[in-house]
Parts: C-alpha cells; sequence; structure tokens
C-alpha cells in the first residue's frame, strides 16, 4: 500500500509537471497573484496587472495555462484546501473573462498551505498567499507532430506505441522527456469524448533479472506502467469509464533481440488501443 501510495503521489506532481517542467524544451513563464489574509477576490490593481500581461502576450492566448493555488499555515487543512482552490478558480474565471477558454486552461487545482518551517506568527505570510499562472507557451516538435498524425489516423482494435514515454529501468517512473506525448493523448481523448481505450503495458528483456521492479515481477511491473498512465488521465479528467489498463509483460516485444539499451528501450514501452468510438 505504501508503495502505490508514493506512486500516486508521483503521479500528482507528473501532472503539474506536466505545464511546468523544462523538460518540455518550451518557454515557460510563472506569474504570481497575490490575495489578502482569508480571501479569495484580489483587486482592481491586480486584474490590471493580468490585462498588462495578456496584452503584452506575456500570458498568451496561443499557450497552455496551469493555475494552482496557495495559502498560508493559518487555519486548518481543510479551510486551507478550500481557500486554495477557490483562489485558483478567481483567477481561471478572470482569465476565461478576458478572452481565453476553458481548454486553454489545462490544469486549475489548490495545493492547499505551504508550510514555513519557524514561521508560526499570528498574522501568516503573506507571500503565502498567492496564485501561480504557469504558462508554458507552445512550439510543436517534429516528433509530436508525427505522434499527433499517427494517433488521429487509429481505427478500431488498432494499437499504437507511446514511443516518447520512457519509464526509468526496472521502474514504475516515467521520465521527464515523456510529458509532451502525455499531454497529446490527454488532448486527443478528450476531442474525441465517445472512445474507449485500453493501455497496454509492456516490460523489456528476457534475462531473469531484466525489466524488474522489487516486488514487482515482468507481468506486475507492465501492470503498473500502464495504470500509471490511465492514472495520470483520470487525474486530467478523462473519464475512468472510457479506459481500461493491462499489463502484457514482455510477451509481445517489438525489438526481438532485445540486447541493446535502444532496443530495450522499444520493447519498454505502453500502447493505447482503441476499443471503440
Amino acid at each position: 500500500m505504501q508503495i502505490l501510495y508514493s506512486y500516486r503521489l508521483f503521479l500528482v506532481f507528473c501532472m503539474v509537471a506536466m505545464a511546468t517542467a523544462s523538460a518540455w524544451c518550451q518557454p515557460q513563464d510563472t506569474i504570481h497573484v497575490y490575495f489578502e489574509l482569508d480571501n479569495t477576490s484580489f483587486s482592481d490593481q491586480t486584474g490590471k496587472y493580468i490585462d498588462s500581461l495578456i496584452a503584452t502576450n506575456i500570458i498568451p492566448h496561443e499557450g497552455k495555462i496551469t493555475v494552482l493555488g496557495y495559502a498560508d499555515y493559518l487555519g486548518s487543512s481543510d479551510y486551507n484546501n478550500v481557500l486554495s482552490k477557490a483562489r485558483a478558480r478567481r483567477v481561471q474565471d478572470y482569465l476565461i473573462g478576458s478572452g481565453f477558454e476553458k481548454d486553454d486552461i489545462i490544469l486549475c487545482m489548490g495545493k492547499g498551505k505551504i508550510d514555513n518551517k519557524g514561521k508560526n506568527g499570528r498574522g501568516g505570510n503573506a507571500p503565502d498567499r498567492k496564485v501561480d499562472i504557469i504558462v508554458r507557451k507552445l512550439i510543436d516538435t517534429p516528433a509530436i507532430e508525427k505522434f499527433e498524425y499517427a494517433i488521429q489516423a487509429l481505427k478500431i482494435n488498432e494499437a499504437l506505441p507511446l514511443t516518447d514515454v520512457h519509464f526509468f529501468r526496472g521502474s514504475l517512473r516515467i521520465t521527464p522527456q515523456s510529458l509532451p506525448e502525455l499531454h497529446v493523448l490527454y488532448d486527443y481523448l478528450k476531442q474525441n469524448s465517445t472512445y474507449i481505450v485500453q493501455l497496454e503495458g509492456h516490460v523489456c528483456c528476457l534475462g531473469p533479472e531484466e525489466g524488474k521492479d522489487e516486488p514487482y515481477d515482468q507481468s506486475t511491473l507492465s501492470t503498473k506502467r500502464a495504470e500509471g498512465i490511465y492514472d495520470s488521465l483520470v487525474s486530467y479528467g478523462i473519464p475512468a469509464s472510457r479506459m481500461k489498463y493491462v499489463g502484457l509483460g514482455n510477451n509481445n516485444p517489438i525489438a526481438v533481440r532485445d540486447w541493446t539499451e535502444e532496443e530495450m528501450e522499444m520493447n519498454r514501452r505502453v500502447e493505447v488501443r482503441i476499443l471503440s468510438k
């Protein structure tokens, strides 16, 4: 249970990292919007500040935006979770009112309180009462464009490897370089809201110790990898009823020899299969 809990925490990190990690190889900016104590609205001056960032294209309409709300250490955890979420929604609503589409905001969530060890004054900590607006400016790469074309061309019962979604060897953890392709998969499922898909996990290697991550064997590891992608997509809002996941171990290698690192990487993968449209 502890391993599964830790992995789910990692998935939450991945969800945020999909919009913030430098591994996207795309320019990104973080803008801070501050709030008064116990307040979920901001001043006219703050609104004008956001307007100026939009007018100067620092917050561009062609980009993708993550909105993360925070609170300081005052109050209970439950109260701060609600407060931080309301602050994030206030900023999201302002951006939508300024002409942004809801789909431009790929994540809006409250992160609760920021723990500041050593600070315990009655007035709280003003810099922690904030919302971060994280802007990812879109720069398409040939690999992502190729994947977008391939996934749109899938027919029923056809499967496509997530070729740029990679796992650390013998591990459940995806590499940061995997995040752009995961975002394309999310967009695809969101746009095709009737599609049912199956995520199929595979591991590499034929040796007795390869493809293993104690206490997982090959079948369990491949299942957990597929489940990890599944959980990420559910976290983003894709209904669980539209997805299944399964682990196939090393029974379906792309590279039969599985000798070189490149061949092992080809086999260490998750595929998406269209079950119905």
